[in-house]
Order: structure tokens, then sequence, then C-alpha cells
């Protein structure tokens, strides 16, 4: 196991050794652009809307399963 983190470290020193000074830290050779929709203001769905399209409800509330031993 000592040979093998040698050649991990030694790889590691390597990489140090890399001259980046003039290398801008998160330079991308590709220009990045977010293609997000502007947005829009709208009304929000009343309650009955939301609820509307849920396998069940209760008391104006989503109903779902309980997870990890919930009580």
């Amino acid at each position: 196991m000592q040979s093998e983190l040698n050649v991990i470290a030694d790889a590691i020193n390597s990489v140090q050794e890399v001259a980046t000074e003039d290398v801008p830290p998160t330079a991308n050779p590709v220009p990045l652009e977010a293609y997000l929709r502007p947005d829009v203001p709208a009304t929000p769905l009343t309650q009955a809307e939301a609820l509307s399209g849920a396998p069940l409800a209760e008391d104006g509330m989503f109903v779902a399963p309980r997870i990890l031993g919930e009580e």
C-alpha cells in the first residue's frame, strides 16, 4: 500500500509543478450562457387548483405516504 501512496503523491507533485501563473482559474474554451426564460409574473394557482391533480388530499393539503418510520 505504501508504494501505491507514493505513486499518488508523485502524481500530485507533478500536477503542482505545471506552470499555471498565466492561466485564469476558471478558463473554459466554450462560452457559457444561461438559457433561461425571462421571469414573467403570473397569477398563482388557488389551493383547489393546486390540489386538483393530487392523487390524495385532505384538509386542503397533499397527502403523502409516511417515510422513515414517522408517525
